[in-house]
């Protein structure tokens, strides 16, 4: 009797256990969002694909596949769906059939339009040189293969020729087509909000935004330096300061060290207490110049740069609109709005952050050399102050962590650092050999002569005592 109730137990501790992982799987399914199924000669994901990859993602999941792998069943766990065409090609029949089917918001784009029963009573039109989408000006003209689409679609957007228009973005229920994916001049802007509305997804509307004083090594100016850092924090804006610990002069091919600058290090460690966040900006080796900093009680947490040290970077001249995770699981902070140093004007930069603030969500990345004048921080103050969406992050309030041999940091979100370093005194006596070699062979020579004279001294010394003694003990003798 007791061995059926033991059994019966068991067989409920099983069914329970398995309903509760089915549940878990059907859960995981329901939270699957975006299909971006791709149409590449490849078979592999280009720069397009995973641009808007990197786009949808900002709005929802997305899992990026290959059309080779799509089927019914797949797509049945997804609440929207996106074909990038980058290539004419007879698409699958398994892959056609489930996406015929598809009953969710759905965006076709580019080539093999006429092979989707919701766009096969359209016809092909002409190749023409497109100047425009909409309003956004091209720089150069595109060559595009247009379509004219059936006469139940409503045309979104138009593109511009020189002297005629075509429709290039059409919409009707839940289907949209989009004649191709130009992403580049002003267009990058346009495209995620546009996307958005198409696949009905809700837009966040706030902007983290970040601003680095950059340029910052022995040569700057510390007064200079001094007086950005305390118009900042009078506008109460956190800033990042960006360092350079040792820079390389070319012509000479000598090095130049921040300690050359003492008042300009001293000011730099003062703002390390303070709770300043900074970068580490180096052309040469990341880990030397890390271990520099960090000698010298300074402990960026950022890199300026790709680095396997640091799980976080600063991208500058980068095409990212958004903070995004790597695939070495780096942590992206791009500087999309420019430098205030480019023409000396504020204006460039707030024509870039206008544009940046129609795409949801982007990240506000602001550069402003060390070098540069403090007038424009009031100008660019008032800007910020003026759209409640923008949203200073303090990059010292986030969290970062930074690995060497002999370095460990350790940042947390309030702000806290933790600190271990792991450096032996021979390791340390290198380092500072490699800094200062003639000023090291220097106090050696003087540690030499130094101690040479306190062992003539004490020879010497040694010697008329002996010699006393001798002399009173002869004295002594002789009476």
């Amino acid at each position: 009797m007791r061995s059926n109730y033991s059994f019966w137990i068991a067989i409920g501790l099983l069914c329970f256990y398995t309903f509760t992982i089915c549940d878990s799987v059907l859960a995981s399914e329901k939270n699957k969002d975006i299909a971006l199924i791709y149409v590449t000669s490849s078979k592999q994901p280009n720069i397009d694909v995973l641009a808007l990859q990197d786009m949808l993602e900002n709005f929802t999941s997305v899992d990026v596949l290959s059309i080779e792998d799509v089927n019914e069943q797949l797509l049945q766990s997804y609440k929207r769906l996106v074909v990038m065409n980058n290539y004419p090609t007879r698409i699958p029949p398994g892959a056609l059939s489930a996406i015929n089917q598809f009953s969710g918001s759905a965006i076709l784009i580019g080539e093999n339009v006429f092979q989707f029963s919701p766009f096969s009573k359209w016809k092909e039109g002409p190749v023409v040189e497109l100047r425009a989408i909409g309003g956004e000006v091209l720089n150069n003209p595109i060559k595009w293969k247009s379509v004219i689409p059936s006469g139940d679609f409503e045309i979104v957007e138009r593109a511009t020729s020189l002297n005629k228009t075509y429709p290039f973005i059409v919409q009707k229920n839940n289907w949209s087509f989009i004649g191709d994916f130009i992403n580049k001049d002003t267009l990058q802007y346009q495209w995620p909000a546009i996307m958005g509305e198409l696949l009905q997804i809700s837009k966040p509307q706030i902007h983290p935004a970040f601003i680095v004083l950059s340029d910052i090594n022995m040569n700057t100016d510390m007064q200079k330096l001094k007086k950005l850092v305390l118009e900042f924090s009078a506008k109460k804006i956190p800033i990042a300061l960006e360092v350079a610990p040792i820079v390389v002069d070319e012509s000479d091919k000598r090095s130049y060290y921040l300690h050359e600058n003492k008042k300009l290090l001293s000011y730099l460690q003062k703002l390390q207490k303070e709770g300043y966040a900074f970068i580490l900006s180096s052309s040469n080796s990341t880990e030397k110049n890390l271990e520099y900093l960090v000698l010298r009680k300074i402990y960026p947490t950022i890199s300026q740069g790709d680095s396997s040290l640091f799980t976080s970077i600063i991208q500058k001249d980068s095409q990212q609109l958004f903070i995004t995770q790597s695939e070495d699981n780096h942590t992206i902070y791009p500087i999309t709005a420019g430098s205030m140093a480019e023409t000396y004007s504020f204006y460039p930069v707030k024509q870039k952050i206008n544009l940046l603030l129609k795409v949801p969500s982007s990240i506000i990345g602001i550069q402003y050399p060390a070098y540069f004048n403090a007038s424009y921080v009031q100008e660019l103050a008032a800007y910020l102050r003026e759209h409640p969406q923008i949203e200073l992050l303090n990059l010292r309030q986030t969290k970062q962590q930074v690995t060497s041999k002999n370095v460990s940091i350790k940042q947390h979100e309030n702000g806290e650092q933790t600190i271990q370093l792991a450096f032996t005194k021979i390791e340390r006596l290198k380092i500072l050999f490699d800094e200062r070699p003639f000023e090291l062979i220097l106090w050696v020579l003087v540690l030499i002569v130094s101690l040479f004279v306190t062992l003539f001294f004490i020879s010497t010394l040694r010697l008329r005592i002996t010699l006393r003694k001798r002399l009173f003990e002869e004295r002594k003798t002789n009476g």
